[in-house]
């Protein structure tokens, strides 16, 4: 009990703060700062971490906290803070993740368009770690379902760009029938396309794009007739997509 009220004090004070240290070291003395303190705690005890998300999670909920003075320093913190959790516990990674699109959610015109992008991009590194850490189906349905929903008052082109990016330089072969749906499903959503056809998008990477869905085909026809028809559709949707030439302004 005396771990968990110490927690609560320590989120509690940063909450406070304009900003804090989030570091992966589990220091814990007295004389350390109370985000080093805290980042300490939740990578030692699971309860404090999911103690964490749940004190992050509502004050990110709060519409009232992206107007703060305190938004701009703060976020990335409390974001720093929630990669470090992920890392050290694999249950409090969906929890991350949610937390992860309500901060893609945030919008604040007083805060420059640099400085929200900046936020933002920090919340798809950590969407692709977790993606790497076993939730790459989940985060790419997350995606999808934003771009559905909310459009580009969230995410717009150059968030699309940095995370599909993000995705291919992760991505390895063989893949499996889920995931080759999952990303072929996010690569054809219209605002996807239009993000990746554009000149701002390097033909490089519209390359890699083809050469991972050739590979694909290939390892495919190699394998059970059932995996090619599973996902011969959806690959064929991509090629024809991205194999065309020409290039969106």
């Amino acid at each position: 009990s005396q771990i968990v009220l110490k927690g609560s004090q320590l989120c509690e004070q940063v909450e406070n703060m304009v900003s804090f240290t989030a570091i992966d070291s589990v220091e814990e003395g007295q004389e350390t700062s109370a985000g080093r303190q805290l980042s300490a705690m939740c990578i030692k005890y699971p309860v404090i971490a999911q103690g964490a998300l749940i004190w992050a999670k509502e004050l990110a909920s709060n519409p009232d906290f992206v107007t703060t003075a305190a938004y701009p320093t703060l976020a990335p913190c409390i974001l720093c803070l929630v990669r470090i959790i992920s890392l050290h516990h694999p249950l409090a990674r969906p929890a991350a993740l949610e937390l992860s699109l309500i901060f893609i959610g945030h919008s604040n015109s007083d805060i420059s368009h640099q400085k929200m992008e900046s936020i933002k991009e920090q919340c798809l590194r950590l969407m692709l770690l977790l993606s790497a850490q076993g939730l790459c189906i989940e985060v790419i349905s997350a995606v999808k379902d934003k771009l559905r929903k909310n459009g580009s008052s969230e995410l717009d082109s150059a968030l699309i760009r940095y995370f599909v990016s993000g995705l291919l330089d992760t991505v390895q072969t063989p893949l499996t029938v889920p995931f080759c749906n999952s990303f072929c499903g996010l690569l054809v959503e219209r605002q996807c396309v239009d993000a990746l056809k554009s000149q701002h998008f390097e033909n490089g990477r519209r390359a890699q794009i083809i050469q991972l869905i050739n590979q694909v085909e290939t390892d495919g026809k190699r394998s059970d007739e059932r995996f090619w028809a599973n996902v011969r559709p959806m690959l064929t949707a991509v090629k024809s997509v991205y194999s065309a030439g020409e290039v969106l302004n």
